[in-house]
């Protein structure tokens, strides 16, 4: 793809979709937003897998790349690692949050509250990883009639043997 990502696996999806999987490796949530910020600029719409130990990341850092990733278009998140069920769960908070501000900010303008498309989340602590990115890979579809660009992204933050183990788990897809 670019300089920020690795293609592990080209295919098509269940809706005849041409996707790709790219595996992103960086070291801070900031940066895995940088990234996923230049890898969507054209793209759009994406999956993301988050693989990090969550364990020592405050809420605020999750929250901060929940919001930059749902603002860019995410329509699927699913975590891996230490503590991976707050991390679902900061970024459903997250999602809700977006909706009220939407909700306040059309009852402010007197305008018809707009209509959000469902972020679909999941969370995999007693899954091993190679698991996790088949779960990810087929099933990462957005919900309903959402657009598709095909673009799913695993990101791997601070965990170098993880990238390693995704990139073995893309290889074994193909």
């Amino acid at each position: 793809m670019d300089h920020l990502g690795l293609q592990l696996l080209t295919g098509t999806t269940t809706a005849g979709v041409a996707a790709e999987l790219v595996l992103v490796e960086v070291d801070s949530l900031e940066a895995a937003s940088a990234a996923l910020l230049e890898l969507t600029a054209v793209r759009g719409d994406f999956g993301l897998l988050l693989a990090c130990d969550a364990r020592s990341r405050p809420v605020e850092d999750i929250s901060a790349l929940s919001r930059a990733s749902l603002l860019a278009g995410m329509h699927w998140f699913s975590s891996w690692g230490p503590d991976c069920e707050r991390v679902h769960d900061i970024v459903d908070e997250v999602i809700v949050d977006l909706v009220i501000e939407g909700e306040d900010r059309a009852a402010d303008l007197s305008q018809p509250v707009p209509a959000q498309d469902l972020v679909m989340t999941t969370w995999h602590d007693d899954e091993a990883l190679k698991e996790a990115v088949e779960f990810f890979w087929t099933c990462a579809v957005p919900a309903g009639d959402q657009h598709d660009s095909g673009l799913r992204i695993i990101i791997t933050v601070a965990m170098p043997e993880v990238a390693s183990d995704v990139k073995v788990a893309g290889a074994a897809l193909s």
